[in-house]
């Protein structure tokens, strides 16, 4: 569990550094709100750095190739099952997603209050210059899923559970703690207070679904590609609306 609790240390930290910079510059109030628009600028070196780190502890097992049960002849047999595990890992997500919601906001006012949960306070919202605008959008676009799904199903899921079930600890146990650090780390994604306890609870349910998967299939690579999808369909979006400029 080191690399886990390093990276969400490192993740928590980038995001106070970002904060710190954007208030200096635009003179906003230092704010954990500013951070999740610029998000993946801060997540990517954080993925990279963890997928080296990785690949050091894993040479002696044969790399993170090992790791991830990377085979070429069945990479088309993996993209296909990771489509199946995404729509299976969205139900919990889903299901979490609502139910924490209906109980904070109860049946009549929680379909109202998605548009303030899920969307940044407008007096938070910062303006960027078209030229950081758009490299970020492409940053986002390009390198948040192609760094990310590997980084953290190899470290919640391929590095921290399979140590915690080496070490003898019970398989609940190595799919629960990994599962919460994974929640946790998404607590930097939401816009509003109420908004980090709808994703701490939804990455939580993801974590677990996904821990339950890897338990029973030992094999990484379907859950790297059905988390690969889920990341490329919400980093394209920043794009969309950078250049359509909505």
């Amino acid at each position: 569990m080191g690399l886990v609790l390093l990276r969400v240390l490192l993740l928590f930290t980038a995001a106070a550094l970002v904060a710190g910079v954007v208030s200096a510059t635009t003179g906003a109030g230092f704010s954990l709100a500013l951070t999740p628009q610029l998000s993946a600028l801060y997540f990517v070196p954080v993925n990279l750095l963890c997928l080296w780190l990785l690949e050091r502890r894993a040479a002696s097992v044969g790399g993170l190739r090992r790791l991830l049960g990377f085979e070429r002849g069945r990479l088309g047999r993996d993209a296909l099952q990771g489509l199946l595990w995404m729509v299976v890992l969205f139900v919990p997500f889903v299901l979490a997603v609502n139910l924490v919601m209906l109980l904070l906001f109860g049946p009549s006012g929680m379909l109202d209050a998605y548009e303030v949960v899920f969307a940044p306070d407008p007096a938070l919202a910062l303006e960027w210059p078209y030229r950081f605008a758009l490299g970020s959008a492409l940053v986002t676009a390009v390198l948040f899923p192609l760094t990310n799904a590997p980084a953290e199903e190899l470290v919640y899921r391929g590095h921290a559970q399979g140590e915690l079930l080496a070490a003898g600890r019970p398989a609940a146990v190595a799919v629960l703690l990994p599962a919460v650090a994974f929640g946790l780390q998404h607590l930097l994604l939401a816009p509003s207070a109420a908004g980090m306890l709808v994703y701490g609870v939804a990455f939580l349910a993801w974590g677990l679904g996904a821990g339950l998967i890897y338990l029973r299939r030992r094999r990484l690579m379907p859950l790297v590609m059905a988390h690969l999808y889920t990341n490329a369909m919400f980093s394209v979006l920043p794009l969309v609306f950078v250049l359509t400029g909505a």
